[in-house]
């Protein structure tokens, strides 16, 4: 549980990001050129020295994708388990610029107004 509520605030934190840096240009700046320090100030406390922050505009010809580390207990899926699951699945990936929505295999990825 504490995972999901972790990633529930990352995830509003992301968004509030995005959402300020889309209404306002001098923050979209400062979100580039020091996202670290941006992190700090809106989080009101200091981050680990180690932790590496980068951010990736995207427009209508970049997409981006992040492909986050694995969790620990992650194990092979057994036939069965692939089977359950085989149906497809919807995925939904927020970026600075944009919204990308794929669905199943053959579906098209959208990036703003643009289609792949």
């Amino acid at each position: 549980m504490a995972a999901e509520s972790a990633t529930d605030t990352r995830r509003a934190l992301e968004t509030r990001l995005i959402e300020k840096a889309w209404r306002d240009p001098e923050f979209r700046k400062r979100v580039v050129s020091d996202p670290k320090g941006v992190l700090e100030k809106q989080l009101g406390r200091k981050l680990p020295e180690q932790l590496k922050i980068y951010v990736h505009e995207e427009d209508g010809n970049t997409l981006h994708f992040t492909v986050p580390p694995s969790p620990a207990n992650v194990a092979e899926l057994s036939d069965e388990e692939l089977e359950k699951i085989a149906g497809g699945t919807e995925l939904i990936l927020l970026g600075m610029g944009a919204l990308v929505s794929a669905v199943t295999a053959a579906a098209t990825v959208t990036v703003g107004s643009r289609a792949w």
